[in-house]
């Protein structure tokens, strides 16, 4: 009988032993993120319409009812100056609903290690949104990609980059 399967696999186990441990991916804290103040510059692409900029400020934090409350102060190129506001809470590990004031029903967000998905159906043209967001390496800037969908066809999308700002 050989030693030289025995000798490999012993190899392999003291490598496995000395090499470094991959650190851990970062994790999204939303709440943690959202609270305080945050700024987001966007470019918004409407179907037949030029590209044009979506600049978004928020301030977030917790409510006396324990809910997550984020206002957000949106300006968008040609358009009137508005408030939206988003009121959320925990139904699961890494799982939110709740409800935003642009929002038919009711507003999901789920967290996946350093990113989020969040879906949720808009009053103005009932439009189903699906905004995905990931941390950045900084750890305090989210990439930003939205996708507007209308009868299965994409009518808009957004792309920018969430910073917190304090």
């Amino acid at each position: 009988m050989s030693r030289a399967p025995f000798m490999f696999g012993l190899a392999i186990a003291s490598f496995a032993a000395a090499a470094p441990a991959m650190p851990e991916p970062p994790k999204l804290d939303m709440t943690g993120f959202f609270t305080g103040k945050s700024h987001a510059d966007n470019v918004i692409k409407i179907a037949l319409h030029s590209p044009h900029r979506l600049i978004v400020d928020s301030v977030g934090g917790h409510n006396k009812e324990g809910e997550f409350v984020l206002v957000d102060t949106v300006r968008e190129e040609g358009k009137p100056v508005r408030t939206r506001t988003w009121v959320m809470h925990p139904v699961g590990a890494d799982h939110f609903s709740g409800s935003l004031s642009d929002a038919i029903g009711p507003v999901d967000v789920v967290v996946r290690g350093d990113s989020a998905a969040i879906s949720y159906t808009m009053k103005d043209g009932h439009l189903k949104i699906l905004q995905e967001i990931q941390l950045q390496g900084d750890g305090r800037s989210l990439s930003n990609h939205v996708i507007a969908k209308k009868f299965g066809l994409t009518f808009a999308h957004v792309d920018g980059t969430i910073r917190k700002v304090d």
